[in-house]
């Protein structure tokens, strides 16, 4: 009788590996109907039910199994996977420790048992218990790649790569370390090799979501927008139910700009999963881009709620405290967002930028060096050690710029205070502003970025030399003009120009990709007052097509563009007696130039023009003008027609007098 059982187990549980679980489970129950006692056919009967999900019947055949054969570990696992697997994670840990108890190397105990410590976050007795499974059985990729997991939640994304190294060494073909290599190249801002090891995973295993998910996030990070959401939504067809699955696809349109059908993704993800803080965060964030600030701030709240340990709420509170002028509330958000998470970037920048306005250089410019936590450096500067500011004593050292071509022209300014620290400058920068860069004092050297960098010895970041050289608000170099527009360039400029009296440039919008662009530009249309302003010449400061389509539209009266390029724009200002511009490059240009230059703010405006004045240190020529009420250019504009009206009749006043 005992070998036909034992044959018939056999049967069965060859039947039960290839999936075949009716034909499984009747086989068991012949054993069992031969011999009831079996206990190898009541623990096998319960991973029948326990694959089926009835979780139950599981329990209860398990049980009788252990009623027939205590001292049996495996037993005591297969029950802590059925508690596991009902959410029952702290009784699934007795389970697994009595089996422990029975047998102490049991690898399968060891690895469950540090999974259910993971459920719980209590991932340090995670580590010890997949440790000592490696201990007992070095050859398990399991305990490799769950040891990886929980190393890597707790902010050690570069130990749990190796443990995921391991793991794939062990068991090459599986996708599960590669997709969390590529989960942890992620956090560690490495994004070309996350996609590497997502698609690594994908070939594994091609339609692996969570590698589709990684791979979409990958490719977002690298601003290759139409490839990320082509993934995103791949991850989504693969796994619907899948919240966090429409949670990253929602990031991805928010990080487009697409608010609307943001807002609409991620009240999705909050149906599938209510209170999944990553939606939540992100339906506020396009809520927050639609206008919509109190309901934005819900959302953010009802994240922090849900999962108070995660900052990223939390920050994004202070950046709406911060847009809404009430900077000891924001500064309180960022210092909770960091009590959370003391390395979260962007809450670091929000603490900068809020420092900064309030002119507390020293620490606003330490705290911003955490951008390189958000965004990672060139690769090839990285190459060379950074500059502290030490003497270069004949060294050359690279300054490059990192951001936008209004920041390349206000921070080359402090070229010349880094050749006086006796080395040779090289400045890396945009194609479109490399000819005026090269006019800038101190500056020896050019490269466009995008070409092969000449050699050199140390670098700094443009944005970065404020901090290393000490800048406070009262030792800003401001001595203008310290950029020079070519003279040939301005004689073919003047030769263009009609014959006038006064003569305006105006700028009216700037970089749509700029993140905070839909506060500072507006419609040209809301420019039409100064329209009727007497006495003056417009001229339109912006260049491309984007600004012949809205003057042919609706500002005939500023004529045509004028230049293809910067320079032609730096030839202009030149030749004009103002400019008026929103807070983008065409601002940063005329102050450079030494030209006198109006430029218009929003109600809180950039760091750099700090909370609150009508003149700045950066720029001795440039005077702002402030909107009092959010959203409001109506009563600045007013104020520029008025103040304009006197400043062109005292022109035409004083050209009167020297024609006299």
């Amino acid at each position: 009788m005992t070998a036909t059982c034992e044959a018939d187990l056999a049967a069965g549980l060859a039947a039960h590996r290839k999936g075949r679980l009716d034909e499984a489970e009747r086989i068991y129950g012949t054993v069992l109907e031969k011999q009831p006692e079996n206990p190898a056919a009541w623990h096998l009967l319960g991973h029948v039910a326990l694959e089926r999900k009835q979780f139950r019947e599981a329990a209860a055949r398990v049980m009788q199994a252990i009623h027939r054969r205590p001292d049996q570990a495996e037993f005591h696992v297969t029950l802590g996977d059925i508690l596991a697997a009902q959410g029952r994670h702290a009784d699934a840990v007795l389970c697994y420790q009595e089996a422990l108890r029975l047998q102490p190397g049991n690898a399968a105990a060891l690895v469950n048992l540090g999974n259910a410590y993971s459920v719980r976050k209590l991932y340090r007795q995670a580590c010890s218990a997949f440790l000592r499974a490696i201990q007992a059985h070095s050859s398990c990729p399991e305990a490799f790649n769950n040891l990886g997991n929980a190393l890597r939640a707790q902010g050690a994304a570069r130990e749990a790569m190796e443990c995921y190294s391991e793991a794939l060494r062990l068991r090459p073909g599986d996708p599960g370390p590669a997709v969390n290599m590529a989960a942890a190249c992620l956090d560690l801002q490495r994004y070309r090799e996350a996609e590497r090891w997502a698609r690594k995973a994908l070939r594994a295993q091609p339609g692996f979501a969570q590698a589709l998910s990684n791979l979409s996030i990958a490719l977002r990070r690298q601003e290759r927008g139409e490839e990320a959401e082509r993934w995103a939504r791949r991850a989504i067809a693969a796994s619907p139910e899948a919240a966090l699955m429409h949670a990253n696809l929602g990031a991805l349109l928010v990080q487009q700009k697409r608010f609307a059908e943001a807002e609409t993704v991620c009240r999705h993800a909050l149906e599938l999963q209510p209170g999944l803080a990553e939606a939540a965060t992100d339906l506020g964030l396009a809520l927050q881009g639609l206008g919509r600030i109190e309901e934005a701030d819900a959302q953010f709240e009802l994240a922090s709620r849900r999962r108070p340990d995660y900052a990223e709420p939390w920050a994004n509170r202070g950046a709406l405290r911060d847009v809404e002028g009430r900077p000891a509330e924001a500064l309180a958000y960022f210092d909770e967002a960091l009590r959370r998470d003391p390395s979260h970037g962007k809450a670091h920048l929000g603490r900068a930028w809020n420092l900064l306005r309030e002119g507390r250089f020293a620490e606003g410019f330490a705290e911003y060096e955490w951008r390189w936590k958000v965004t990672a450096p060139p690769a090839a500067v990285l190459e060379r050690p950074p500059w502290r500011g030490e003497p270069l004593n004949g060294r050359t050292i690279l300054l490059y710029s990192e951001q936008g071509l209004g920041d390349t022209l206000q921070f080359v300014r402090f070229a010349p205070l880094v050749a006086a620290r006796g080395g040779r400058v090289i400045v890396s920068c945009q194609p479109a502003v490399a000819e005026l860069v090269r006019s800038v004092g101190g500056v020896a050297d050019v490269a466009r970025r995008g070409d092969a960098l000449p050699g050199f010895d140390v670098q700094a970041a443009l944005l970065s030399l404020p901090g290393i050289l000490g800048t406070t608000p009262q030792t800003i170099p401001a001595a203008v003009p310290y950029i020079v527009a070519a003279p040939e360039a301005v004689a073919r400029m003047r030769e263009r120009l009609r014959p006038a009296g006064f003569r305006a440039g105006l700028a009216w919008f700037g970089n749509p990709a700029h993140p905070g662009d839909a506060g500072r530009s507006m419609a040209l249309e809301t420019l039409a007052p100064l329209r009727a302003v007497p006495g003056v010449d417009w001229y339109s400061l912006h260049i491309g097509e984007r600004a012949r389509k809205e003057i042919r539209r609706q500002g005939a009266w500023l004529g045509e563009v004028l230049g293809e390029g910067v320079p032609d724009l730096a030839a202009l200002i030149q030749c004009l007696d103002l400019v008026i511009t929103v807070d983008s490059m065409p601002a940063h240009l005329a102050g450079a130039l030494g030209r006198p230059v109006w430029t218009l703010l929003a109600r809180v405006a950039d760091w750099r023009w700090f909370r609150s004045g009508e003149t700045t240190p950066w720029y001795p020529t440039m005077r702002l003008f402030r909107q009092q009420r959010p959203g409001d250019w109506g009563a600045v504009v007013e104020q520029l027609a008025r103040e304009l009206r006197a400043l062109a009749a005292q022109a035409s006043l004083g050209s009167a007098d020297m024609q006299n």
